[in-house]
Order: C-alpha cells, then structure tokens, then sequence
C-alpha cells in the first residue's frame, strides 16, 4: 500500500544510492505520490459542529447521563457500576453497583429506587448505544413517561464528556 514513510524509504535506498539533493527528491516524490495519497490516513478529519448539553429545568437530575462502567473486579456479588451524571444544576453523579447480566428492566428498577424517589422523573436522559439503553423496553418506557431520549454515537466520546471524565476519574 504505497510507500514506507518518507524516513523509511531514505533508509532504504541510502545504502545502494546518492544524489544531490537526494533527501528532498524523496520527500517530494513521496508526498505527491498518488497511490500513497489514497492509502494515508486521514489526521484532520471533518469534524460535526459540537453542540453543549443545554440544560432543561432549574431542578437537578432533570437532564441526566446514564453510562456503565464494567470490566471491575468483583465485590459483594457486583462487577458493574451504573452511573447517573446530572447536566442540570448540581453536575454531580450517582454510582450504582450491578452485575454485568443487568437488562434493561433491572436498570428501570435500579433507577425507580435509588434515583426516582429523591429526583423524580427525568426530562431527558443521554445514553450511549448501549443494549440496556436502545431495547424497545426502554424507548418505551421513555415514551410513555415523556422523557427524551438522546443516543449517542458508538465511539464517539465528545457527545458526553462530562460522563465519560467522571467514568475515568472513578476506574
């Protein structure tokens, strides 16, 4: 698939031959090659404009992130944690332990006793493409409930920085 690096190739031919200028004939004829062109790697890919999270009430847990952190070694029959972030006012997090086995009616219950009686029901929750989160249960569940729902994009952290910082800061 095209040329080694410009480094790369200059190894190469050094050995066997020279010519004035031989460096910047390489470089030259490496950057305008065609075939090595269409093989490179594109390093400043087109970037969607990014939008902030604005939030929806003056309430806290209003706009909320839900997000699992797994891949834990086990405690006290858990190997999974499910966070909740608010983007409302407080920008805090709430940390449930889980099993990794966890559906989408497990999360329902976990948030119905742990979040739900202190905040009551959100107005827009952002997950990720998470299984838990895209079931016809939970599109739903937030149909019937009124509440938003924002899905973001598979490997794309930009969309919920906020989550995914507090996520690191806690692994």
């Amino acid at each position: 698939m095209g040329h080694p690096r410009i480094s790369k190739t200059l190894s190469l031919i050094q050995p066997y031959y020279w010519w004035p200028n031989m460096k910047s004939f390489v470089t030259n004829y490496v950057k305008r090659c065609a075939t090595c062109q269409m093989n490179k790697v594109n390093m400043h890919l087109t970037k969607p404009p990014l939008f902030p999270i604005i939030p929806t009430s003056d309430l806290p847990f209003q706009t909320i992130a839900i997000d699992f952190i797994t891949k834990l070694p086990p405690s006290n029959r858990h190997d999974t944690i499910l966070m909740i972030t608010d983007h409302n006012i407080f920008n805090a997090s709430i940390f449930i332990p889980c099993k990794k086995t966890i559906d989408s009616a497990g999360v329902a219950a976990l948030y119905a006793t742990h979040i739900f009686p202190h905040y009551g029901i959100p107005l827009k929750i952002i997950s990720d493409c998470n299984p838990y989160f895209n079931l016809s249960f939970t599109t739903e569940l937030c149909q019937l409930l009124e509440i938003k729902q924002n899905i973001s994009m598979a490997y794309h952290l930009q969309t919920d920085g906020q989550s995914e910082h507090t996520s690191q800061s806690l692994e």
